[in-house]
């Protein structure tokens, strides 16, 4: 059954009690699926993003038993999904295949966030008729700081959606729309969120038919939509407020100069001047992680496919793929995702290069290796402390000195969250000169450390910890 049913058979969380619980002992993700499954409607999103009660529960479980905060047994996920492929411990889970790609049409390609493939596939196989619609993400219109699930019938639904959103989106509330149709549809979510569909396609092979295609997004943190309100309240001008918040907006050098711009009330503008993993990682270091913290899974391992930005350096050091149009990394799951980026190759709506798995890896191997063997660091410790943990019912990572070393200097970060003026403060330094002297030293040493080959890889072995430089 995926998640062990004798997990659930306890009072501890049930319904809505449950979800309610789940959300006090800090285990929700914030990620929508709850609302999203409930066949009845009882949930709704509160101002903070979290479920609430708004109509009467008929005790089914079905929210409890879905929820990727509570529990996620990635083993039978994975053999489920993947038979005879799937072995917990891997960074980047199965993959056929591995590519770098952009989308076929122009516009299409300066709208996304890298190389647009999301928003080019999810049109064609619109316009062909491979599905009636798509999940995606948009501007929550009340909220601009936080984003808001909707199912997409247009090409114009679809290309509001196009570039990431770095911050709270219960996107998966809107599975709620389509709970009587019968697809096909197609969803991108982030790992947890393909946690929670999975999870529900397992209970009933109904939802398997009606979403045929899950699009995962790799992650590291999901930045509290919270944040990025503080920081539009400190940026705006005086007298104003945030009215669009914009994380991957080009500028003319493009790709990977798109970065988190800002547009306020009065129609004035603020632009970070770092890159899109700069800043994410300055706010990040201010922003309570919360449920993200205890997340196994960077490369949305559960999949069709997954996409991200290629961060993949040549022998120089140097990015890549660095076109100004811009490249997606595309890790390719299951057969019937190969044949539908293919048939999108063919009628010439993507240009693809096939590149090395390995080559992938390297290029998100910090944010992998931080997600299985730091985050087992982190659920080791609350264990320990008594703090409540997701239920993970395999063995988890090993972490490697070295990786106990970068986790315990990150935990000091996790002070700054707790004292608001002090985020502030330090969200002031990240983006002032000071701040941006030690942002491009960083990355020159990132330069030279890869220049020099010192990539480091982690053991295939998941309880083996050890690192080893590659090649």
């Amino acid at each position: 059954m995926g998640v062990r049913e004798k997990f659930f058979s306890a009072d501890t969380y049930r319904n809505v009690e449950g979800i309610l619980g789940i959300v006090k002992d800090g285990l929700c993700h914030r990620c929508g699926a709850c609302i999203g499954v409930c066949p009845v409607g009882t949930f709704g999103i509160d101002e903070h993003a979290y479920p609430k009660q708004v109509d009467k529960c008929i005790e089914c479980n079905i929210c409890v038993r879905v929820c990727p905060g509570l529990a996620v047994d990635y083993p039978a996920l994975g053999e489920a999904l993947f038979p005879g492929r799937y072995e917990f411990g891997s960074l980047m889970g199965p993959v056929l295949s591995t590519w770098v790609a952009h989308a076929g049409e122009p516009d299409i390609r300066r709208r996304g966030a890298s190389g647009g493939v999301i928003t080019q596939l999810l049109v064609h196989w619109l316009e062909t008729g491979r599905i009636k619609g798509a999940l995606v993400t948009v501007e929550d219109p009340e909220e601009p700081s936080r984003g808001k699930g909707i199912i997409a019938r247009t090409r114009e639904d679809i290309l509001r959606s196009a570039q990431s959103r770095y911050c709270t989106a219960p996107s998966f509330s809107a599975l709620y729309d389509i709970r009587d149709e019968e697809g096909p549809f197609a969803v991108v979510g982030l790992p947890c969120q393909i946690h929670a569909l999975r999870k529900r396609q397992r209970m009933d092979p109904r939802w398997k038919k009606r979403i045929p295609m899950a699009i995962g997004l790799l992650c590291h943190y999901n930045l509290p939509f919270e944040s990025t309100r503080a920081s539009g309240r400190m940026l705006a001008p005086k007298g104003e407020r945030l009215a669009h918040a914009n994380f991957r907006q080009r500028d003319e050098r493009g790709w990977p100069h798109n970065t988190l711009e800002l547009t306020f009330t009065d129609g004035s503008k603020w632009r970070s001047p770092y890159g899109p993993a700069q800043i994410f990682n300055i706010v990040s270091r201010v922003s309570p992680l919360g449920r993200c913290l205890m997340c196994l899974d960077a490369a949305a391992e559960f999949s069709d496919f997954s996409i991200g930005d290629p961060w993949i350096r040549d022998e120089k050091g140097l990015w890549k793929y660095d076109e100004p149009g811009g490249w997606s990394s595309v890790l390719v799951r299951t057969p019937e995702a190969e044949q539908w980026l293919r048939e999108a190759e063919q009628a010439g709506k993507l240009t693809m290069k096939p590149v090395p798995p390995a080559e992938v890896e390297r290029g998100q191997h910090a944010m992998m290796i931080e997600k299985k063997q730091r985050t087992a660091f982190r659920l080791r410790l609350r264990k320990r402390f008594g703090r409540p943990v997701p239920d993970y019912p395999m063995p988890l990572p090993g972490t490697s000195a070295e990786q106990k070393r970068k986790e315990m200097a990150f935990w000091l970060t996790r002070i700054l969250p707790m004292f608001p003026w002090l985020a502030r403060l330090a969200l002031r330094i990240g983006l002032s000169p000071f701040g941006g002297y030690f942002v491009r030293r960083r990355m020159r040493a990132r330069q030279r450390a890869a220049a020099s080959g010192k990539y480091l890889v982690s053991a295939s072995d998941f309880g083996d910890a050890r690192e080893r430089k590659s090649g």
